[in-house]
């Protein structure tokens, strides 16, 4: 037992000879991680002092944020309260001009009291009775309506008219309706379906005259027709165009020949087929120029009393578009065909009603432009239409020509002044010519 407790003690005292050393150089570590310990609560002191600054800052851009975004959406509030809603996905673009004109005649002519001119009427009763007119009824108004694009399709639909409807009042202009169409195109081919211009003689000249050469050598009006037009790029300076229509055989005067109130082309129960091909091509300038050949045949009934009969209609015609320089260009018609009234021909005869003979006629005009400037441009031309004598009667029109020029000045973007001359010359067979001397002069709005 002793001397387990004197082994014991031995082994405490050893142990303790051990540890004091120890225990002396562990103070040493112990102050060492206390400084560093107070050196990190310093630092973490510090970095809650930067945090609660920044989360103080970000209070304050919370609020000045929502006060932005009150003000924002108070503007917008009071933006969509004023702007228009959006009624529909369509574009709507409007288009058109007013026009006044007002025209001397130094003999009486046979259109809406000197508005307009298509022939001289015999003078032999009233030889060289001067007129003088003013007018709005050339005022057009038109509509073009885009809808949005369907895969590979694009559809138009557009809507035109003017004031020449029939007014027993010059101060009480009706509405006539000059073309309502829809069209519908994919890459190079197209349909148009409505009313507009006919497929044949697609040109005018560019006179301030309304009529623009009708029944002096410029054929072709306005009618329900359903055209196919495709475009062929040959390459890169040639495009090849050919179009294909079915028309209504209808058109503003003598529709009724036989007078019994039918429309004598809706009674043939045949619709007029129309057709052109063009070519367009660089020549002389980097605007294309275009040549094209167009044609149309169609029928018309009349029941007479003591018989029936049925008159083809039908024309060649070939016309031109040539620009010569970047401010000179030439463009024209030429036709031939038989019974052409309904397209302005023949000088508005058709069929001779003595004989009931289908009149025969040719003609054409031509034009030659030359733009001085954006603002100043000039026009100069001639246009004829030759009936076959030998298909007419005494006191029937045999030959109606014209020659213009005119001046077009730019005041403003929107506004243009023109003056323009012109002298026609209707002969008659065997009846005194009639002769005029006509100007014009024109104010028009565009936009």
């Amino acid at each position: 037992m002793i001397r387990k407790v004197i082994v014991g003690v031995l082994c405490l005292m050893l142990a303790v000879a051990f540890a004091m050393p120890v225990m002396a150089s562990g103070g040493a570590e112990v102050d060492q991680l206390q400084q560093r310990i107070d050196s990190l609560e310093k630092q973490l002191n510090e970095l809650k002092q930067v945090l609660q600054q920044q989360q103080q800052m970000r209070e304050e851009d919370k609020v000045r944020v929502e006060q932005i975004e009150q003000k924002v959406q108070s503007t917008e509030k009071v933006v969509a309260e004023a702007a228009p809603r959006v009624l529909s996905k369509f574009q709507f673009k409007p288009y058109g001009y007013v026009k006044l004109d007002a025209s001397y005649n130094d003999s009486r002519t046979n259109g809406s009291d000197g508005d307009f001119i298509i022939f001289v009427p015999n003078e032999s009763v009233h030889k060289n009775d001067n007129d003088f007119s003013m007018t709005i009824r050339q005022t057009r108004l038109g509509m073009n309506i885009i809808a949005p694009k369907s895969g590979e399709w694009e559809a138009l639909g557009r809507i035109e008219v003017d004031l020449y409807g029939n007014a027993a009042h010059e101060n009480k202009s009706e509405l006539m309706v000059r073309h309502a169409y829809l069209q519908l195109t994919r890459a190079n081919f197209s349909l148009l379906a409505g009313q507009t211009s006919d497929l044949i003689s697609p040109l005018f000249p560019s006179t301030l005259n309304y009529t623009v050469g009708w029944g002096a050598g410029n054929i072709g009006y306005r009618r329900a027709q359903l055209r196919l037009t495709y475009d062929y790029p040959v390459n890169e300076r040639n495009k090849l165009t050919t179009a294909f229509a079915i028309a209504r055989t209808t058109g503003t005067i003598n529709e009724d020949f036989d007078f019994d109130g039918y429309n004598d082309g809706d009674d043939a129960g045949f619709p007029t087929v129309q057709g052109r091909i063009a070519l367009s091509t660089k020549l002389l300038t980097d605007k294309a120029s275009v040549f094209g050949i167009s044609g149309h045949y169609g029928k018309e009934e009349m029941d007479l009393p003591a018989r029936q009969i049925r008159a083809k209609t039908w024309s060649v015609n070939g016309d031109f578009d040539l620009p010569l320089s970047a401010c000179l260009s030439l463009k024209g018609e030429i036709f031939a065909g038989y019974n052409l009234d309904d397209y302005f021909g023949g000088i508005l005869q058709g069929i001779n009603a003595g004989t009931q003979d289908i009149i025969k006629t040719r003609g054409g005009w031509a034009q030659l432009s030359y733009a001085w400037s954006s603002e100043l441009k000039y026009n100069a031309g001639f246009g004829i239409d030759d009936p076959s004598n030998d298909d007419l009667s005494a006191g029937m029109r045999g030959r109606n020509s014209f020659y213009f020029a005119n001046v077009n000045y730019q005041i403003i973007p929107p506004v243009t002044v023109g003056l323009e001359y012109s002298y026609w010359n209707t002969e008659y067979i065997d009846r005194s010519n009639g002769t005029d001397n006509r100007l014009q002069a024109s104010i028009i709005y565009k936009w």
